[in-house]
């Protein structure tokens, strides 16, 4: 290679480097100036402010759901049952607001379910509620079996 290709590819990696640190400087810098996308909705803040009876730091609930909407194993104090609209919701023992929700679709034991889409979101109304939401790959409701865990 010649002497001025070898500076040129140099330049171009150096470049290159410095875009990205740019891109990703701004996009921090974007994040922290406090744009509406940013704010915490004011209209949540009581809805998501946890209570003195809320779980610790580092507490940890798990429910298994079955295809009818009822609980295979959990942690202790865990009932579950669909809604109206073909949805799951889940009760916990106590104040779940200031966890982190995660669920997947999963059998109850050696079975595999079919796929499918699930989102979780804070149950309207109840400090200690998940309501969860299926969907076929078609986007049709379903209700199929899932692992769901809270992470304090």
């Amino acid at each position: 290679m010649s002497r001025s290709l070898v500076t040129r590819s140099r330049l171009v990696i150096a470049a290159s480097a410095l875009a990205v640190t740019g891109a990703l400087g701004g996009t921090a810098l974007a994040a922290a100036d406090g744009s509406a996308d940013n704010v915490a909705d004011p209209s949540r803040a009581a809805v998501s402010a946890p209570t003195a009876d809320a779980l610790p730091i580092e507490a940890h609930r798990f429910a298994v759901i079955d295809s009818g909407g009822a609980v295979v194993r959990s942690s202790a104090g865990v009932t579950s049952g669909l809604t109206a609209a073909q949805n799951v919701e889940v009760l916990f023992d106590r104040d779940i607001r200031g966890c982190a929700y995660t669920a997947s679709i999963g059998g109850r034991a050696n079975d595999v379910p079919p796929p499918g889409f699930i989102t979780v979101s804070q149950r309207a109304g109840k400090v200690n509620g998940v309501f969860v939401a299926m969907r076929n790959p078609d986007q049709s409701k379903v209700v199929l079996p899932f692992h769901l865990t809270i992470t304090c």
